[in-house]
């Protein structure tokens, strides 16, 4: 059986929270992503997460079956805000996490 992935994509973290709260209650493996938001063009403003979108999504062929995948696209002047307590323990962008049990994927 192919492995199901829902992805799920939001803009912030105040909707990245939302999204988790919907989530939480389910049965599915939840992980987060978090990586730097797009411009009209599709284009992101961070060059590492240009980068490794091709590897993260090689990536998630490999997640369990019924997971289900946060994207939360965040803006630069947010990532670049020290005074963002939300983010505080996110070096830089991408992230990803295992949201049950708060590792990053291997």
């Amino acid at each position: 059986m192919a492995n199901v992935v829902k992805r799920v994509s939001v803009h912030g973290f105040t909707e990245y929270l939302r999204a988790v709260e919907e989530y939480s209650n389910s049965s599915l493996h939840m992980y987060a992503l978090f990586t730097g938001a797009l411009d009209d063009q599709g284009k992101s403003w961070c060059p590492d997460c240009v980068k490794a979108d091709p590897v993260i999504e090689e990536a998630t062929k490999s997640l369990p079956e019924c997971s289900c995948i946060i994207t939360a696209y965040i803006d630069r002047p947010t990532w670049k805000d020290p005074k963002k307590q939300q983010l505080q323990k996110i070096s830089r962008p991408p992230v990803d996490v295992h949201s049950n049990s708060h590792q990053t994927w291997d």
